[in-house]
């Protein structure tokens, strides 16, 4: 393969210029082999390092060969190729000589010589493409021998305390009460315990976004009103909740609010106030410090089967809104996509309950035969309230920022084209500003639902049974910790992940595509 510096000697005469002297490539030669035993040394000693201490498993096995085989070959090929394509290894480059072809034979001569062309080409060692590449195979290598590291000290760790290193732990009996889990004993397995903590952070952080998206919205549009009263007030909201730590926010509500606010006792001597229907004796709400209520729906039959035929209309829907997008591309008519499939959805959803005789029925709240707790509907305590409301409006403040921001990057030609064809403030923002803003607004959004979710571990604080207090409580009673913790960061990187990969679905959708 002829190099840069072969080309280059046939336009220059490279005869006058003189051999480098044989003790200058001795010593570039004993660099090259310096170098190659550096290497050499630290691979054996990292195998050794692995046999003497009797290191059997797949991962340090296989770093050891890396050490052993991948790294000197790795150093083998640059020296040799670089030979090969520029006359010049690692060596002879501190030497400061270089192999080229004078156009007779070839010779090595001193690279400082300005006769001498340079070579068009980077060595190996020094080009780009290649050190970006062994700094990532670097870094692999650290974090893998970092994380086997940290997990043979665990294993160890847990050796000499006695703990299990398996997760038998999960079907032996939780032993513990938890807070408004009826259907969790003390005698169910640790599991079922796990997945009621579950399902209360999932409510917890599902509420949550659901505020703190409808307050943050409408706050973000307050502080760009033109009253002066709204838009103040709006970022006093603002203010107050996003320099306040959501501890202290939730610890505020759940007091302030309910352990000495102004709302009535539920015991049996002090029942809670109901909130009744006109002219009917089914409650609507039930409130008081400990525990709210509310109408839900109670299943009754064909269940399965109804939300089989939910799952139908919804898919007819979505032809519906994809017909009336075509429709309106091809002659221009108003789409009406939303009225479309709204309407249709709603009717075969109405059909389908009618015909299958009522797979459900109304549930109403109403204070049990003890006084103590609510029977029928939906019922919630004061530490879920306290976490939901709390993280609602403390996130609420960083969404509204984030919708105040996202509507003034909107340019404001936009704005001005929409009042030059008479469109209503409202009309503005709903077809004009809100549409473009929310393409800037989602990423951070985004980040924002993340946060919440993770904060929903905070409702400790509250008594609220989510998943951080049932690990807690496991762990406190002796269940090993390692894999307690190992199940909460998991469940919580994956509820995130599963969020953060649906908004990013729906993101990637509302943006522009160019033609």
């Amino acid at each position: 393969m002829s190099s840069t510096a072969d080309f280059a000697s046939a336009q220059a005469d490279l005869t006058a210029v003189p051999s480098a002297p044989p003790s200058r490539r001795l010593l570039a030669l004993l660099a090259d082999l310096l170098i190659l035993a550096f290497v050499g040394v630290i691979s054996v000693w990292q195998l050794g390092l692995r046999l003497l201490d009797d290191y059997s498993d797949i991962p340090e096995l296989a770093l050891a060969w890396v050490f052993l085989v991948a790294v000197p070959v790795a150093i083998v090929a640059i020296v040799v190729i670089d030979a090969a394509r520029i006359g010049q290894t690692p060596g002879m480059a501190a030497i400061g000589i270089r192999s080229i072809h004078d156009g007779s034979r070839r010779r090595v001569v001193p690279s400082g010589d300005p006769r001498v062309p340079e070579s068009g080409i980077p060595a190996l060692w020094r080009d780009v493409r290649i050190l970006r590449l062994a700094a990532q195979m670097l870094a692999l290598v650290v974090v893998v021998a970092l994380i086997r590291w940290m997990f043979h000290n665990l294993i160890s760790s847990m050796d000499e305390v006695g703990l299990p290193k398996d997760f038998d732990f999960v079907e032996k009996p939780y032993g513990v009460a938890v807070r408004d889990a009826f259907g969790l004993g003390v005698r169910d397995p640790v599991w079922k315990a796990l997945v009621v903590g579950l399902q209360n952070t999932i409510v917890a952080s599902v509420v949550g976004i659901f505020i703190a998206t409808m307050v943050g919205v409408f706050v973000g549009i307050a502080r760009l009103s033109s009253n002066w009263l709204v838009a103040k007030g709006a970022s006093l909201f603002v203010e107050s909740f996003r320099n306040i730590p959501p501890l202290v926010v939730i610890v505020f509500f759940g007091f302030a609010l309910f352990t000495y606010g102004p709302l009535p006792q539920f015991t049996a001597t002090n029942p809670p106030w109901q909130g009744k229907f006109f002219g009917s004796d089914s409650n609507w709400i039930i409130i008081s410090k400990d525990r709210w209520g509310i109408p839900s729906l109670a299943s009754e039959s064909h269940v399965g089967l109804f939300w089989l035929l939910v799952l139908a209309a919804a898919i007819i829907a979505v032809a519906v809104w994809r017909w009336r997008t075509q429709h309106n591309n091809a002659t221009g008519d108003p789409h009406h996509r939303v009225l479309w499939s709204v309407g249709v959805f709603a009717a075969i959803v109405v059909v389908c309950f009618v015909v299958l005789g009522g797979p459900y029925s109304w549930s109403w709240p109403a204070v049990s035969e003890s006084g103590r707790r609510v029977a029928g509907g939906f019922s919630t305590n004061s530490g879920y309230m306290a976490l939901t409301l709390g993280l609602g409006l403390y996130t609420a403040s960083f969404v509204a920022e984030i919708i105040r921001g996202s509507i003034l990057a909107v340019p404001k030609g936009q704005t001005e084209a929409a009042t030059s064809v008479a469109l209503k403030p409202g009309q503005r923002y709903r077809h004009v500003v809100l549409p473009q803003a929310q393409r800037i607004a989602i990423p951070p959004y985004i980040s924002e639902c993340a946060n919440l979710i993770k904060n929903t571990s905070l409702g400790i604080v509250v008594a609220y049974p989510d998943l951080t207090l049932i690990v807690i409580t496991a762990w406190g009673i002796n269940f090993p910790a390692p894999q307690l913790l190992l199940i909460h960061m998991v469940v919580y990187l994956v509820i995130n992940l599963i969020v953060s990969g649906l908004l990013n679905v729906y993101n990637r959708s509302i943006q522009l595509r160019e033609r």
